[in-house]
């Protein structure tokens, strides 16, 4: 079983693509979403939205 990179209340950035429609900057990672199959998932939240998104783990970053 492999463990998620992030965990509820970390600060992460989403990596941009054409695909992403998400705007860029600060997400907080509401909470980790459970794996049944594929990627690992997570509900994060932009301080400037009022609501959450469902983001793939290899769309996020950690900030530095």
């Amino acid at each position: 079983m492999t463990t998620a990179k992030f965990s509820a209340g970390e600060r992460v950035s989403v990596i941009r693509t054409n695909a992403i429609a998400a705007p860029s900057g600060v997400y907080e990672v509401i909470s980790v979403l459970p794996r049944d199959a594929g990627p690992q998932r997570y509900r994060v939240r932009n301080p400037d939205e009022s609501f959450d998104r469902i983001m793939d783990e290899a769309r996020l970053e950690p900030l530095h």
